[in-house]
């Protein structure tokens, strides 16, 4: 027996699938009902939902009563599915829903290293490395589709390299052309990019670009489009074909070559990913930078690009460099994109602290624990000032214990910093754990007042009960309707606002209040009624 290893790890070890999950489970079932939707796409997505549910609306999706060409239908199906088969119900069908994405990502990830040539300790440590990571926790915990989007797009990765590495590729080739078309359906096109540009650079490097010229690989192609046509050739049915100009226009074509909305600088992801993959972005500070700077180094590398026994780790780089070229050179730039690199940078760093196979770490366990410590121990020193310094009328709660959990793993780490990587793993692994519980059920709440639309919502919900008319003026759409429990008219127009003013006895109207301040000529009969501040700006609430 390894002189390092404890019996946790051992039994972890053997059952790495098991035990990954059983970790997500303590880290997500105290936390299926314990805030309120927040803005901007949870409220909205709900809403989404219930138009569905309510209206019938199952092809094309609807938000505040209007066709909403952003999101295809799948994951508002996979809510259903949860909604109607489990005990959850009302806003934890939401939570549920983005626990158990969690989970599907989760394991993904590792059967991708599985797949990619691992052994149980790797894909055990590789299960850890995202179950650690601070913002893959926050997105387990928020609803939305990008963790079921994403492990969509690692099991076409995984259907991939089985057909380039098996005599017998149809059925992987067509398996995953399926998951690409499924993937498309639950977010949008990037749902074959990432796996299809993965596949053709692997294939260049390898000087094996020939594999993809096959009749799998047609049939393939055949399959993913009869799956789209018969979503669009229903879309068109139910909504006519300016949904579908919407579609592949605005949606695909203005985001890719020049977003309408969320552009960012071409270094956006430079800075962005290392802040969104802590508290593993340390472990750049443990890798023999001198080696790998090193033009032996990489002439070594290209000239055992053909052996075998690299396969899965020049999978895995691939898939990560590949995605996150593609990602910088789209016009549009949302952080969220980047979740389906977490899943191979896991792996490598997986591989990287503990080694596989005759390969020995390259990863200075040491030197990782001391910079991940000094993450944790940084943040539980700036929450308390960064508390003292919140703008608002209200406390955050549960503070106090995540920053005890966060110093006491923090010092953990520094007291076993010679440790080897698994003990170190464990640690973090417990910390993360047992942190996210005050966190998610005292801190998060706390914000709600702040962060979700709610307060508002109610308020526009109960003057509508009462006959009052609702009107929004240049809002974030449906970002009230959730709460509101009916659609909302929207319009940036103040003409339109003064006629229907005009029109109806009672009317409730939510605007920003920048432009409240700066709309002429506003009537006497309205009143504000409400003040709420969302996330980023204040929203008034006006009674006619």
């Amino acid at each position: 027996m390894n002189k390092n290893s404890s019996p946790v790890w051992d039994f972890m070890e053997k059952h790495p699938w098991v035990s990954v999950l059983m970790i997500l489970a303590l880290q997500s079932i105290f936390t299926m009902d314990y805030r309120s939707l927040w803005f901007s796409d949870e409220v909205r997505y709900a809403d989404v939902y219930h138009q569905m549910k309510d209206a019938g609306h199952w092809l094309v999706m609807y938000l505040n009563g209007v066709a909403y060409p952003d999101k295809p239908p799948v994951y508002f199906w996979f809510l259903s599915l949860i909604d109607t088969f489990t005990p959850a119900n009302g806003i934890s069908v939401f939570f549920l829903g983005a626990a158990v994405s969690a989970g599907a990502f989760l394991l993904s990830t590792v059967a991708l290293a599985r797949t990619l040539g691992c052994g149980r300790k790797t894909t055990l440590a590789t299960g850890l490395v995202l179950l650690t990571n601070i913002f893959f926790l926050g997105i387990a915990h928020y609803s939305r589709m990008d963790l079921l989007f994403g492990s969509f797009i690692i099991w076409a990765n995984i259907c991939l390299f089985k057909a380039f590495h098996s005599e017998d590729n149809t059925k992987w080739m067509l398996s995953a052309f399926v998951l690409m078309g499924i993937a498309t359906l639950t977010k949008g096109p990037l749902g074959i990019v990432f796996p299809i540009l993965t596949a053709f650079c692997y294939l260049i490097w390898k000087k094996k670009l020939s594999l993809f010229r096959n009749k799998a690989v047609l049939k393939g192609v055949a399959i993913l489009a009869l799956i789209l046509l018969a979503w669009i050739i229903g879309a068109i049915l139910v909504d006519g074909t300016s949904f579908i100009h919407n579609i592949f226009y605005k949606q695909i074509y203005e985001r890719a070559v020049s977003s309408f909305h969320h552009e960012e600088p071409f270094q956006y992801y430079l800075i962005a990913f290392p802040l969104a993959w802590l508290p593993w972005t340390m472990a750049i500070f443990a890798l023999p930078l001198k080696k790998l700077i090193s033009i032996s180094h990489w002439k070594n590398v290209i000239a055992q690009r053909k052996d075998s026994a690299n396969d899965g780790r020049d999978w895995a780089w691939i898939m990560f460099i590949s995605g996150f070229i593609m990602l910088t050179c789209l016009s549009i730039k949302v952080l969220i994109y980047i979740l389906p690199l977490f899943a191979p940078l896991a792996i490598l760093t997986a591989r990287g602290l503990l080694g596989e196979d005759d390969n020995p770490p390259v990863i200075n366990s040491k030197k990782l624990w001391i910079g991940v410590a000094c993450v944790y121990i940084l943040l539980a020193v700036a929450a308390p000032f960064a508390e003292s310094f919140f703008p608002f009328d209200f406390a955050l709660k549960g503070i106090s214990f995540t920053v005890l959990i966060l110093g006491l793993g923090g010092f953990a780490l520094l007291a076993t910093r010679t440790s080897d990587g698994k003990t170190g793993l464990l640690i973090m692994a417990v910390t993360m754990t047992i942190w996210i519980q005050p966190l998610a059920l005292k801190t998060l709440p706390s914000l709600d007042p702040l962060m979700s639309p709610r307060q508002t919502g109610e308020i526009m919900k109960h003057y509508v009960e009462q006959g009052s008319y609702p009107l929004a003026h240049k809002i974030y759409s449906g970002i009230f309707s959730y709460y509101a429990g009916t659609d909302i008219h929207e319009t940036s127009d103040f003409n339109e606002i003064d006629r229907l003013l005009k029109e109806h006895d009672k009317v409730i109207l939510v605007m920003q209040k920048k432009y409240y301040d700066h709309w002429e000529n506003r009537p006497e009969d309205v009143t504000i009624i409400n003040e709420q501040f969302i996330s980023d700006r204040p929203y008034i609430l006006l009674r006619k």
